[in-house]
């Protein structure tokens, strides 16, 4: 499995290879560059081969990548490949399949912004080349999965896939991570690290600090609401992103930073403590997600209501009224309100975070979603492994 990063790797590659692993697999492999989870990728079943990769434009270093990832694959002879997200799936997709592999699956998450024209010269012709590289990438693979309709309706329509050769699912998480137990006690150290005052309450955005997630729409919420309601904390998460189309300027961030209700705390890996302390989570993104943020669905697994752009790439995880709110993109104003609504009712919060959870629980375990791909693949059967054992040894046997 082929990841763009080390955290992809954790929450795409990690649940598929616990599963194979249950089922019996034994020679499993994961590639991506490692960053700031070293740690967790131990915690994958089977091996890790690092590989450097840029994200961003690069046409030297998207060589070397192409090399060492054709060497890797070549060598290890792999039956199966599973890419995950742009780069790998326009680059290693085709090289898994210059490599010999029998089965080739490209997994979208999201079509970000490859799949935005621009208005530069320089932006019209990455689009231009990065439309022909993933049309050649499907071509040439197996089978191509996704989680947003509106995602696959475009490859359908671009004639990039054919419906024979594509899988549909929902995006996951993991439950058992994003619903473990927090002490008081520490979200009583966070309080403090925050210098949160007692009567303050938290609103939550988990991004990238791109404009196209809705950033600016959430620091311009928190002004509004600065002094009519200034006991709401607005809690930023978003790791600055130098070079990434449509970056944030820093400098904006601190600006807005000068207001006591908004802080920005760039990179955090300890998000789930963060959505316990938090009492709402928002991300009103035009971006091309993959359908089912995981900026919500998190949230939603530690039982907290969500608000969430109206767009087709978006407001999967949301049902508008009964566990959050649907708003209009680009509107910061029907944000701080909607903020308001739930912020100043209790009981619609309990009511909504109630739903949300139950919700998550019923539609987004990584686990089932797990089984339901491998078994689309072919790589897994209605069983597993233990369980034709047991059925073989009471004498019937499949």
């Amino acid at each position: 499995m082929v990841a763009a990063a080390d955290f992809d790797a954790l929450i795409f590659s990690k649940p598929l290879c616990q599963e194979l692993a249950r089922c019996g697999y034994e020679k499993l492999y994961t590639f991506s560059p490692v960053g700031a989870y070293t740690e967790e990728l131990k915690t994958i079943p089977g091996t890790h081969i690092p590989i450097p990769m840029e994200r961003f434009v690069a046409p030297a270093a998207d060589l070397r990548y192409l090399f060492r990832i054709y060497r890797h694959l070549r060598r290890g002879q792999f039956d199966t490949v599973i890419t995950f997200t742009t780069k790998p799936n326009i680059y290693a997709a085709p090289m898994a399949r210059l490599a010999g592999a029998r089965q080739v699956v490209l997994a979208v998450r999201g079509l970000g912004a490859t799949f935005s024209r621009g208005n530069t010269i320089r932006e019209r012709l990455v689009y231009a080349i990065a439309q022909r590289l993933y049309r050649t990438a499907c071509h040439l693979g197996t089978w191509v999965w996704f989680t947003n309709r509106n995602d696959l309706s475009i490859f359908l329509n671009r004639r990039y896939v054919t419906p024979k050769r594509s899988l549909l699912t929902k995006n996951a998480i993991d439950l058992e991570i994003f619903g473990s137990d927090i002490s008081p006690s520490r979200l009583e150290q966070l309080r403090e690290e925050l210098k949160m005052a007692a009567r303050e309450r938290a609103v939550i955005m988990v991004a990238r600090l791109i404009w196209s997630k809705g950033v600016g729409e959430f620091v311009e919420a928190a002004k509004l609401l600065a002094k009519r309601i200034p006991w709401i904390r607005f809690l930023l998460v978003a790791p600055h992103e130098p070079g990434s189309p449509g970056t944030v300027p820093e400098e904006y961030i601190r600006a807005a930073e000068c207001s006591a209700n908004f802080t920005w705390l760039g990179f955090r890996k300890n998000v789930v403590e963060l959505y316990e302390l938090a009492d709402l989570a928002v991300l009103p993104s035009y971006y091309k997600e993959g359908g089912y943020p995981r900026a919500l669905l998190e949230p939603m697994a530690r039982g907290r209501p969500v608000i969430a752009a109206d767009t087709e790439d978006c407001r999967g995880p949301v049902e508008h009224g009964r566990n959050g709110y649907l708003i209009p993109p680009k509107n910061p104003h029907a944000l701080a309100e909607t903020i308001e609504k739930i912020m100043t009712d209790r009981e619609l919060a309990k009511q909504f975070g109630r739903r949300s959870l139950e919700k998550v629980r019923a539609e987004f375990d990584v686990r089932t979603v797990a089984r339901e791909v491998l078994r689309g693949l072919g790589l897994i059967n209605e069983y597993r492994a233990q369980d034709r054992a047991q059925l073989a040894a009471v004498g019937f046997d499949d």
